[in-house]
């Protein structure tokens, strides 16, 4: 797999960047941190912001640490429908799933308390130890993928069941779960931070990064990001995957999420990532990915 970067620059006004999406002309993106979701446009200029979240402890256009609902997953499933998911690491606060319908004029917009299905993702024995921790989701052909930073587990439900049991908290749904072993950085081994699909091949896209800290909660030294591809094979997750660092030239990159821009041939692409600097601006990268 080989990178190579053609440019980058600063989100001004985004905060602590998550997670992208592409729909139609426009990017969607979140911090986590911030209550909003953010339409940019092609040129990744504000266009505009709707409230996903309370705003009542906003303190410089961010929410604090201790109750912020770490919104680290945002997804385009179909067509109009944005998902988010907070990440699990802090209950009940992160415990939140947010569904978004496109609307022309207003998004149309529904929360969900998820405290019982991370529950029963706790108690799964591949998690057993460690600590919940969900990072990205990806989706494809009716399954959603969701990435789980400590571990590196990916579990994949049918969508249309995991909506069921949001709604209805019965009959938990059985996911795929595989661990995948990810590449290092002075013996440190890098976590899943963003993922995303092709949609018309059954490949998926993650990236994933490394700090130097021992929990889901703090954050620590950020030493550098990969990305990398995992194969779908008959609708399963393959075992295997591929993955290239994110070169830098001043200091390493925290790529906290992916999106695909465009495509040429079988194995070639222009991707996005954004960038969380933990307190600092947000950024926006640019790549062509070949494999």
């Amino acid at each position: 797999m080989q990178i190579k970067i053609l440019e980058n620059g600063v989100l001004e006004g985004v905060p602590s960047a998550s997670g992208i999406v592409k729909y139609q002309n426009h990017y969607y993106l979140i911090g986590d941190d911030s209550p909003f979701l953010f339409k940019l446009n092609l040129d990744l200029k504000h266009v505009s912001k709707d409230t996903v979240f309370s705003i009542n402890e906003l303190k410089d256009n961010r929410i604090r640490k201790a109750i912020k609902p770490d919104f680290e997953t945002l997804e385009l499933i179909e067509d109009k429908e944005i998902i988010i998911f907070g990440s699990g690491s802090k209950s009940p606060q992160r415990d939140i799933f947010i569904q978004i319908l496109l609307e022309k004029n207003t998004p149309k917009i529904k929360t969900f308390n998820i405290t019982s299905f991370y529950t029963h993702l706790k108690k799964l024995a591949v998690l057993k130890n460690t600590e919940l921790n969900i990072e990205a989701t990806a989706y494809y052909n009716g399954i959603l993928y969701l990435f789980n930073r400590a571990n590196n587990v990916v579990f994949g439900f049918k969508y249309k069941d995991l909506i069921r049991f949001f709604n209805t908290n019965l009959e938990f749904p059985k996911p795929e779960i595989v661990r995948f072993n990810l590449p290092k950085i002075n013996g440190i081994t890098s976590g899943f931070s963003g993922a995303t699909a092709l949609k018309d091949k059954p490949l998926l896209f993650f990236t994933s990064s490394v700090e130097d800290t021992n929990n889901a909660y703090d954050d620590g030294e950020i030493l550098g990001s990969f990305v990398g591809i995992i194969d779908l094979k008959n609708g399963k997750l393959s075992k295997e995957n591929r993955s290239v660092l994110i070169p830098y030239s001043t200091k390493p990159y925290k790529v906290e999420s992916v999106v695909i821009d465009a495509t040429f041939n079988t194995n070639e692409a222009i991707a996005l990532f954004v960038t969380d600097s933990d307190g600092g601006e947000s950024e926006m990268i640019k790549c062509k990915l070949n494999w």
